[in-house]
């Protein structure tokens, strides 16, 4: 199984997925400071990938990607929220978030093209300018054809408060990082999949390749009635 992780970030949605046993393939503006195992790493801008697809089957990015010549089985992407993030603050003139909806719009006309299932995370301010989400968990709000219909509602984006210094948080990674001090800043932090919505999708996308699995093995097992051997439909009795 492959993940095609866009905006892989800190590789919030890979490692979870990997962890699995998936085949995750990164892509990011910015290169990570460490690539998980079971994970590749591909620098590129998001922006730039409609000059690789040629079609719905990502007959260029496979073979870039993959060299066996595989498509992704499914796609994850979380397209920077900053842009809609500020639409929380108050304070007059709130910029338009031209780069935000780019960004989210041309990430999902990719996934909608290949016709992988795929999930994208955004903030809730995002809904305002590209369509209400499918669901959300806490506070990461999911777009896309494999969103999972249940998800947990405990989770939110605590790496903020972990990263403001919140006693409660003191000794995990990241704690107290306001200032970028361990190497981090609180904006990565924050931007990062908590493992629990990872695993909870990850576990939802084998479940859908499950069906698809089935339904082709069903389809492939149903041949032409023997000789011999009448349908439910067709008369025993011939004249």
């Amino acid at each position: 199984m492959r993940m095609l992780d866009l905006f892989c970030g800190r590789w919030g949605w890979s490692r979870a997925f990997a962890a699995r046993g998936w085949e995750c393939v990164g892509v990011d503006l910015v290169e990570p400071p460490e690539v998980p195992q079971g994970c590749r790493f591909f620098q590129a801008d998001v922006l730039q990938l409609q000059l690789l697809v040629s079609s719905i089957k990502f007959n260029v990015l496979e073979h870039l990607f993959w060299p066996s010549g595989y498509s992704p089985d499914f796609i994850c992407a979380s397209s920077p929220c900053e842009d809609f993030s500020t639409m929380r603050n108050f304070q007059p003139p709130v910029p338009y978030p031209e780069l935000g909806i780019k960004l989210f719009k041309h990430t999902r006309s990719i996934c909608e093209a290949s016709g992988i299932p795929y999930v994208m995370e955004n903030v809730a301010g995002a809904g305002r300018y590209v369509g209400r989400a499918v669901n959300h968990c806490g506070s990461y709000y999911l777009w896309g054809s494999g969103v999972p219909p249940i998800l947990p509602q405990n989770i939110r984006k605590g790496m903020t408060m972990k990263a403001m210094g919140l006693r409660e948080k003191k000794g995990q990674a990241g704690w107290n990082n306001r200032h970028g001090q361990l190497g981090q800043t609180p904006s990565a932090l924050v931007a990062t999949i908590p493992p629990e919505l990872a695993n909870c999708v990850a576990d939802y996308a084998e479940r859908l390749l499950e069906q698809t699995h089935m339904s082709k093995t069903e389809l492939l097992g149903s041949g032409p009635i023997p000789s011999g051997q009448s349908s439910e439909n067709e008369s025993v009795d011939k004249p």
